[in-house]
């Protein structure tokens, strides 16, 4: 299923590698998005396989030049609420891949700030800690944490970040706060355990 997700942010930052993002962080911070009904074990395209926890629904896509995101959400029954794990792949093309192999720390700190920012965009009381190394599909890449409010909702979010060759890898995650720290955990499982498909 395909459905748009809002963008009228889009105009505010003007750097392309933040441009990608802001699509996949305003659906984000959605507390309820419409449209989402098969079920979901398992998911894999060209880019990745993930297989999702019980639960799960989606996913909905959304492209936009040479970035896709796709979301997937698991309800809380009789609420409006989801948690959320959001997947985007942006391909930068060849010139990117050579700097990645220079200078791979450095682009995938700026690529986790430029994610975080724009989650931040969308919410008011927003925290973040600093970010932590880790690891999806055994490639190297960073992790951080936030806390924020959106629609009245105090969130919890961790954003994933890899690279491999032309295309940057941004994974967020995001759970109510004060629910129990189980559905976190198991999106953070299932996240870490991803297959990214090298090409």
């Amino acid at each position: 299923m395909t459905r748009d997700w809002p963008n009228d942010a889009a105009h505010l930052v003007p750097a392309v590698r933040r441009r990608w993002f802001l699509a996949a962080s305003v659906a984000l911070a959605s507390v309820a998005l419409p449209g989402w009904s098969a079920q979901s074990p398992a998911y894999s395209d060209g880019n990745f396989s993930i297989t999702l926890p019980e639960g799960y629904v989606g996913p909905t896509e959304h492209a936009e030049g040479s970035s896709v995101s796709r979301g997937f959400r698991k309800p809380y029954t009789g609420t409006p609420l989801n948690t959320v794990i959001l997947i985007t792949v942006h391909d930068f093309g060849p010139s990117f891949a050579k700097r990645v192999a220079a200078e791979r720390g450095k682009l995938t700190r700026e690529t986790l700030d430029d994610v975080v920012a724009g989650i931040e965009k969308h919410r008011t009381n927003f925290r973040q800690f600093d970010p932590l190394p880790a690891k999806i599909a055994d490639v190297e890449g960073l992790k951080l944490v936030w806390n924020g409010n959106a629609q009245g909702v105090n969130f919890d979010g961790i954003v994933y970040c890899v690279l491999i060759g032309s295309r940057a890898y941004a994974v967020q995650i995001q759970d109510p706060a004060g629910r129990g720290a189980g559905r976190l955990a198991e999106a953070v499982r299932a996240v870490e355990r991803m297959r990214i498909l090298r090409r």
